[in-house]
Parts: C-alpha cells; sequence; structure tokens
C-alpha cells in the first residue's frame, strides 16, 4: 500500500510539473500573439498615416505639366515619378522668385507713374477755373466769330444729367444732324440743379409719397385726385428740345419731356415763322390743323398717341387714386409710339434695361423726314383752305386742264351732326370723328354741285373723300341714281392718286379743280350750257356716262 501510494505521489508531481511547463509555455505563446497583435495595429496606422498624407505641394496651382516639359525643352532625366515632382517643384520656385522680382519692378513703376498722374490730376484740376475766366473775358471775341463755347459747354453738362431715354434721342439726332449738316439743332433746357438733387432726393420722396397716402386718405377726393395727377404725370426737370428746318424761314421745334413714374417720353410741337418767310403771310386763322395735336396726330402708322404705351399705367395710376383711363394733360404733350421708339425703349423694366440704341438710330432719319412733309403738308392746307373759304384757288396745285368756267362759291367747316342726315349712311359710316368736314359748292349757270369733302389727320398721305350732289333744272343727282355723278365721284376718289405727281401738298386744291371741270362736262353734256369743250364721243353705256378725262396732248375729253 505504501509504494502503490510513493508511486502515486511521484506521478501526480510529474503530471503537475508538465501542467506547469505546459502552462508556462501557453503564457509565452499568448504573450507573442497579443505582442504581435499590437504590432498589427500600429503598422495599420502608420499605413493608414501614410495614405492620408497630403503635401504641400498638391496645394500649389503649379504650372500644367506640359507646359514644364516644353520649357525644359528635353525629356526629364529621371523616370522616377517622385524625382520628377521634386525637380518641377525646383523648377516652378525658381520661375516664381523670378516673377516675383518682376513684380516688385512693375510695383516701382507703378509707384512712379502714380506719382505723374497725381501731378497732372492736380494740374488738371487748377485748369477750369482758368478755363471759365478765358470764357469770360472773351464772350465779345464768342459773339464776333458765332462760337458759342459757353453754350456748348452747359449743353454738355446738362446732357450729362439726363436721364437714358431722353440721352439717346438727344446723342442720336445730335450725331445724325451734324454728320449730314441738316441744319437740326438740338439744345437742352430746364432745371439742371434740380435735376442734379433729383437722385439724392429719390428716397425722400418715396416716403412722402406714403406718407402722403396715409394723410390724405380723409381728405376730399379732388384735392387727392389733384395731387395724385401732379405726381403721377411727374416730368424730370429736363427736357430735349429739337428744331428741325422745313421751308425759308419755317422750323419747327419738338419738345421731348420724359415722365419719372410712368416711364414714357411725351411729345409736343411748334411751328416757328419768320417775319422774312414767304409763309408769313399765308399763315393766318384757320382750322386747327396747325395745333401741337393736329401736327402730329397720324405722323406714323396712324398713332394718335391717345394711349399711354407702358402696360403698367394702369398700376401706376391706381397708386395715386387716379382712374386707369385718366389723360396725361396737353401742357406735356403726347406718348407716341415713334417718340418711344426713338427714345429706344422697346420694354419696359427697370432702369434702361429695355432700352434699344440700333432702334434709336434707325428711327432717327424717317422721324426728321415725317416732321418736315407733315409741317409743310399742314401750312400748304392752310394755305388752301384760307383760298378756299375766299373762293380762290391756289396757282400751285394747278393741273392740266381747260380753261374753268365751274366755280367755287362757298367752301366752309361743318360738323359730323350737320350732315349726318343728308348723306346716305354707307359714306358717313367711313367718316371718323378724328376727321375734319367741309362743305364745297361749285356753280356753273343754274346748275351747282355741293360736294362733302372729308380730310383725315395724316393728310395728304390719305386723299381727301369726296361725295357730291347736283342740282340742276332737271332735279337732285346723286350716285344712287345718276351713273354721271357716280363716275365723277370715282374720279376725285378712286382715280386720285394721278394728282400725286408733284406739289402733292397741294392736293386739296387739285381735287377742287377736278370737280370743277368735271362740273363742267357734266353741265354742256347734259345741255344745260353751251358746249364749249371737245369730246371724242359724248356718251358710252346705256347710262348715257360723259367723257370726264382730259388728254392734254389732244386737248379733248374721253372716256377712262
Amino acid at each position: 500500500w505504501y509504494q502503490r501510494r510513493v508511486r502515486a505521489q511521484q506521478q501526480c508531481r510529474r503530471v503537475r510539473d508538465n501542467t506547469h511547463q505546459l502552462k508556462k509555455k501557453l503564457d509565452s505563446t499568448d504573450l507573442t500573439l497579443k505582442n504581435l497583435q499590437f504590432e498589427e495595429i500600429y503598422l495599420q496606422r502608420e499605413i493608414q498615416k501614410c495614405l492620408q498624407y497630403k503635401s504641400v505641394d498638391e496645394e500649389l496651382s503649379l504650372i500644367p505639366e506640359s507646359d514644364y516639359l516644353t520649357s525644359l525643352g528635353e525629356q526629364p532625366s529621371s523616370t522616377d515619378p517622385h524625382e520628377t515632382m521634386l525637380n518641377r517643384l525646383k523648377w516652378e520656385l525658381e520661375q516664381r522668385k523670378a516673377m516675383r522680382q518682376e513684380q516688385e519692378t512693375w510695383e516701382k513703376n507703378k509707384l512712379t507713374l502714380e506719382k505723374e498722374i497725381t501731378g497732372l490730376k492736380e494740374y488738371l484740376s487748377s485748369l477750369p477755373p482758368q478755363l471759365d475766366q478765358m470764357l469770360q473775358t472773351t464772350t465779345q471775341v464768342q459773339e464776333y466769330l458765332n462760337m458759342k463755347l459757353v453754350d456748348k459747354k452747359r449743353q454738355t453738362e446738362m446732357a450729362g444729367w439726363l436721364p437714358p431715354q431722353l440721352y439717346n434721342i438727344y446723342s442720336q439726332v445730335t450725331g445724325y444732324a451734324e454728320y449730314l449738316k441738316l441744319g437740326t439743332t438740338v439744345t437742352l433746357s430746364g432745371d439742371l440743379e434740380i435735376a442734379k438733387n433729383l437722385a439724392s432726393d429719390s428716397n425722400s420722396d418715396a416716403e412722402e409719397e406714403t406718407e402722403t397716402e396715409t394723410k390724405h386718405s380723409s381728405k376730399r377726393r379732388s384735392a387727392v385726385s389733384d395731387l395724385g395727377k401732379k405726381k403721377a404725370f411727374k416730368a424730370y426737370p429736363l427736357t430735349v428740345e429739337v428744331v428741325v428746318p422745313c421751308d425759308e424761314g419755317v422750323h419747327a421745334k419738338v419738345l421731348f419731356t420724359y415722365l419719372t413714374k410712368l416711364k414714357v417720353v411725351t411729345v409736343s410741337i411748334s411751328l416757328m415763322i419768320t417775319t422774312a418767310s414767304p409763309w408769313r403771310d399765308k399763315f393766318s386763322v384757320g382750322t386747327d390743323y396747325m395745333s401741337s395735336r393736329e401736327l402730329l396726330c397720324a405722323l406714323w402708322n396712324g398713332d394718335h398717341g391717345e394711349e399711354c404705351p407702358n402696360p403698367e399705367t394702369p398700376t401706376i395710376l391706381n397708386k395715386y387714386s387716379l382712374p386707369s383711363k385718366t389723360k396725361i394733360p396737353n401742357s406735356l404733350g403726347r406718348p407716341f409710339l415713334w417718340a418711344q421708339r426713338l427714345a429706344g425703349i422697346q420694354v419696359w423694366g427697370p432702369s434702361n434695361a429695355g432700352l434699344d440704341l440700333a432702334t434709336s438710330r434707325e428711327t432717327v432719319p424717317r422721324f426728321l423726314e415725317a416732321i418736315k412733309q407733315r409741317c409743310l403738308a399742314r401750312l400748304s392746307l392752310k394755305y388752301q383752305l384760307r383760298n378756299l373759304t375766299s373762293n380762290k384757288t391756289v396757282k400751285e396745285g394747278a393741273v392740266p386742264q381747260p380753261t374753268l368756267l365751274a366755280e367755287v362759291v362757298s367752301w366752309k367747316e361743318v360738323q359730323f351732326d350737320a350732315v349726318s342726315e343728308e348723306y346716305p349712311e354707307r359714306t358717313i359710316k367711313h367718316i371718323s370723328d378724328k376727321d375734319t368736314l367741309y362743305e364745297v359748292i361749285a356753280k356753273r349757270g343754274k346748275t351747282s354741285c355741293k360736294g362733302l369733302v372729308v380730310l383725315s389727320l395724316d393728310y395728304p398721305a390719305t386723299p381727301p373723300f369726296t361725295v357730291l350732289k347736283i342740282t340742276s333744272p332737271s332735279g337732285t343727282a346723286t350716285a344712287r341714281n345718276d351713273e354721271n355723278v357716280r363716275a365723277i365721284e370715282e374720279e376725285l376718289n378712286v382715280h386720285v392718286e394721278e394728282l400725286y405727281g408733284g406739289n402733292v401738298e397741294y392736293l386739296l386744291t387739285k381735287v377742287v379743280c377736278r370737280l370743277c371741270m368735271c362740273l363742267d362736262v357734266y353741265v354742256e353734256g347734259k345741255g344745260l350750257e353751251p358746249q364749249i369743250k371737245f369730246f371724242i364721243n359724248k356718251f358710252r353705256g346705256p347710262e348715257n356716262v360723259l367723257p370726264y378725262v382730259y388728254n392734254e396732248e389732244k386737248q379733248y375729253f374721253q372716256h377712262r
């Protein structure tokens, strides 16, 4: 038993020693494993740092590599990218140092030039007082030589304070007139000091308007309306005045005004006739054809200037408690569409965003020619109306025709209501409320011809329209019951283009002369008076239409 116990103890000791050895080996292996794991983590961190590393040269804006290689003129000696980058950075550093030196050189030159410019500015700033003094002392010399240097200086200063719309008109018309030497003059007028203060007062004006709307909300509507009109139709303090020579001693003064709230250009016109002008005696009393409204109405494509072309007008008028149909006061002129084109306004928007200089430039020659032709036409019309009122015609309106025996015995202006029932409805419906109506009576013997002559605002572009009624011992004849009256009306209205050759301004007189000639043919052809004129064929057709076309070369009348 004892031996068995001793062997067991020895065996147990051996097992314990083996276990201890194995445990010691296990601990050593575990320690080695942990060391390797820590080393792995360390290496991974180092690798990550290397991967995330950003060099300073990556943030630099380097010259492109192709330019770098081109500047070297040869292939790099090393194919290693790192070595190539180092060489490239060294070359970049040298280039930047050279550029820095060049920059310092230019900065020194800049400082030198700034000092020179400052000295020149001081010298130039001292010149205006000296020039002003020189202009003042040479006033008499300027007047003697007709050199308006002081006026030109002031005009140039005023042009700098014009709104873009008026400046377009001023610059385009001035340039066109000076280049072609048309004799057209463009001047600026108005209060320059108010124009200078207008920009600085714009903010205070807006606040004042808001306060005024609140303050006047309880006052009478009439007072608010007057105040609203004054503000809504506020005009810029500077205006452009264009003087267009129309004829000897006759000038048309066209005034352009800019309405700051409505953002439109308005136009008014007046005629200036010198005492030496041959038109002086011809320009006398008569109809409204010489007023500013009639001179400009239908000047361009039937534009009467009655509606404000800015689509925002109703909104603007509503802001000032005014009806949307409120008209611009006559004292400010009318907002014709051609005036907006002349100013370059194509689209209404903030500031001068919608201005078109090409449109303004293209409109100038047509505008000057249209003003000239309209004024001459109105002067001629005035002259003809004066003579027709005294039962005379003018020699400028003579047409190829035999001696007229029929004569004008009455010419007067009539109102639409007075003739609306006398003439057929199909005729009256073609008459506009803007047309001017005249009643002419031509007579030969016991036969009289009463005619209604309608003149449109764009005369002579639109010819006179004539309706006739002939009264003779045989009865009353109109276009309804007499083919001859219809033929005469056809000569006066349909074939009127034959009268447009030469002195077109005297078209009205030509129409009246043709009326008298046709009346002579009518009276003689009907046997109401002795026949003096020569007819090839007296009648044509079953209606016995007389020949109303005069052949000047062979001096007889023929059918058309």
